[in-house]
């Protein structure tokens, strides 16, 4: 007799797509049940409810059986929503289809997160009941289980830690043996950076915060989530309409003055590229077909469509099957792309031209001996001006002439990552082992965590002491002073935050050692100051589109090859040379400098380094009559 009912799906059918949803990935588990505590309350937003947008993430790393926990203040629910949000697979139980502003697509996240890593739990309180279910593997079996709800008593509450209303605690043990769990500052950094939940650790309305236990419900390190984007400049920012269908787009784009890193070096972490947005949420991160492109790599920024939204209301395959991204094979999909690529086109070319350009001016032999012996003369001056005459030239390491001092003087954080600085201090009267130096940052986008530190002798040099003091990069693109006080003694670091991983040639020494290692010209430098010092890079750049400058430029943009410009230039890097040195000889005490008038003697000092260093930098740059 012919049958017709429902398929049913075999149990291993479950696990396989939890494998390829989860991977064996900690952070994508996390991912998906964030997304699920974040939805929640947009949901109650959505009807005028006002909520506390807390999300409390803990994390218990053990040798085995490691516990992850996420408890949120939002809906909460009952048994009959439990049965259907937790029990089922694959049905549209986030509000997506209601047009609620929810990331859940498919009804399977928090299924797929569970038994991706192992089993879990999921506990709620809703209307003053407790309601309780599980997700176990049994005999190889995914299984629920749903308890009886029972009053939510003060004991309860306390035991889930959901004092007051509604709210949903998930707990996660991570039972299978294949799977690692990520130490705790890996997660902190990549959470806070992963492209989903950029807009959630981003929104004033919430509150992310990561707790590491050392046990059941012993908090060891708790740090609040947040998010910024690159610092960097818009430079595209247009709403289209989509041809042949009825769809709008809002493409945003911006540029940062450091390359970032794409999702071919930090996949889900990148820094570059676009977030796609529909409805309020966050899709996809892609650079489309400049995604392997370097010439792209200082781009990032949004493109809105909700008409995806739309689309995967009725079910259509906007995204792929293992949530990796937006399905471009869709063919609106493939219009979208096209359109966004014609408009992103033009400015990656505007990159490959500059880039050509500098390429160019490297390989210009006379050019390059000409800044290289610059570069040397000033480093000659910097170095008579700033060295103490005092200090003896035996090889050895001497303790520092002006009481403190960072070696290196730079550095360079990754975003989200942690750094040590190395604080050295000549052990005297003024400073003594075990002195306490304090440090403070004049960008909090660069956190000084180690406001105090201890110095301490050092074993081979018991005139030198050691102090490290800790620093974080919060944002890609800033760069801080860090200063280090004891008494009347301070000393300076520059600290850079990059996107980027360092790279091989960061780690080489520099081809000049002194304080200026380069001279270079760049025309997306702010026109209104026409010469500058980037200390971090300890590099003289030229603004190449101040009018007073492009007005000497070549056909190729080259300021060096009329007499008229190699003056200019001359009287540029006079300039930038000499306020650095007098601004270092007075901030280190090595200039005279009554207190409370540095300004003054930094400028008298840059007029008498000016009068007496000119000529000699006008007799290497000046070379054509």
């Amino acid at each position: 007799m012919p049958i017709s009912r429902k398929l049913q799906y075999a149990d291993r059918v479950a696990l396989q797509q939890a494998d390829q949803a989860i991977r064996k990935d900690v952070l994508r588990a996390l991912v998906e049940i964030i997304t699920n505590s974040n939805d929640s309350y947009s949901r109650l937003e959505d009807k005028g409810v006002q909520v506390s947008g807390e999300i409390i993430i803990d994390v218990w790393r053990k040798h085995k059986n490691s516990v992850i926990r996420v408890r949120d203040f939002a809906e909460g629910m009952d048994d009959a929503r439990m049965d259907v949000v937790v029990g089922t697979y694959g049905e549209a139980t986030s509000g997506l289809k209601e047009d609620l502003h929810v990331r859940g697509m498919w009804g399977r996240g928090l299924k797929d997160a569970i038994f991706g890593l192992g089993y879990g739990y999921v506990n709620s309180i809703r209307n003053d009941m407790l309601y309780r279910s599980s997700l176990l593997l049994k005999g190889g079996v995914p299984t629920f289980e749903l308890d009886e709800p029972v009053p939510a008593t003060e004991e309860i509450r306390a035991t889930y830690g959901i004092p007051e209303g509604n709210g949903t605690v998930i707990e996660i043990v991570i039972s299978r043996e294949d799977i690692k769990m990520p130490r705790f500052e890996n997660l902190r950094n990549y959470l806070q950076r992963h492209f989903e939940l950029r807009t959630i650790m981003a929104d004033q309305a919430r509150l992310i915060i990561l707790r590491n236990l050392t046990g059941a419900d012993r908090v060891k390190d708790e740090y609040v989530l947040s998010y910024k984007p690159p610092k960097g400049e818009k430079i595209l920012d247009e709403h289209f309409e989509v041809e042949g269908y009825p769809a709008s787009a809002h493409l945003q784009l911006l540029r940062s003055n450091l390359q970032l890193s794409t999702r071919g070096e930090e996949g889900d972490y990148a820094d570059a590229g676009l977030l796609v947005i529909s409805g309020g949420t966050v899709i996809a991160l892609t650079m489309l077909k400049f995604e392997n492109d370097p010439y792209a790599s200082f781009f990032y920024g949004s493109l809105e469509c909700d008409y995806l939204h739309d689309l995967l209301k009725n079910d259509e395959p906007v995204l792929t099957a293992t949530r990796d991204g937006i399905n471009w094979s869709l063919p609106f999909a493939k219009a979208l792309k096209q359109a966004v690529e014609e408009r992103i086109e033009p400015l990656v070319q505007i990159e490959r031209v500059r880039a050509i350009q500098d390429e160019q001016l490297k390989l210009d032999k006379q050019l390059r001996r000409k800044l290289d012996r610059t570069i040397r003369e000033l480093n000659v001056i910097a170095s008579s001006e700033l060295r103490d005459p005092r200090a003896p030239s035996t090889g050895k390491l001497e303790p520092p002439p002006s009481g403190l001092e960072f070696a290196p003087v730079r550095y360079y954080v990754q975003t989200g990552q942690q750094i040590s600085l190395t604080l050295r201090a000549h052990l005297s009267a003024k400073i003594h082992d075990g002195a306490t130096v304090f440090v403070v940052s004049d960008n909090p986008e660069v956190d000084v965590l180690t406001p105090k530190v201890k110095v301490e002798a050092s074993k081979d040099h018991p005139q030198i002491g050691i102090a490290h003091i800790q620093v974080e990069g919060k944002q890609v693109g800033n760069e801080a002073t860090v200063t280090a006080y004891s008494g009347d003694q301070k000393a300076q670091a520059m600290v850079q935050v990059r996107s980027r991983k360092e790279s091989p040639e960061d780690t080489q020494p520099k081809k000049h050692h002194g304080l200026f290692s380069d001279i270079r010209f760049d025309d997306r430098m702010d026109p209104r100051q026409r010469v500058y010092l980037d200390r971090v890079n300890s590099t003289i750049v030229v603004a190449t589109a101040a009018p007073s400058v492009k007005r000497y430029l070549d056909g190729q943009h080259r300021l060096d090859t009329s007499a008229q410009g190699q003056v200019l230039l001359a009287e540029l890097i006079t300039e930038a040379v000499c306020r650095e040195i007098a601004r270092q000889g007075v901030e280190s005490g090595r200039f005279l400098a009554p207190e409370g008038s540095e300004a003054d003697a930094i400028q008298s000092h840059f007029i008498r380094l000016q009068n007496r260093y000119a000529h000699l930098i006008h007799d290497v740059i000046v070379t054509k009559e």
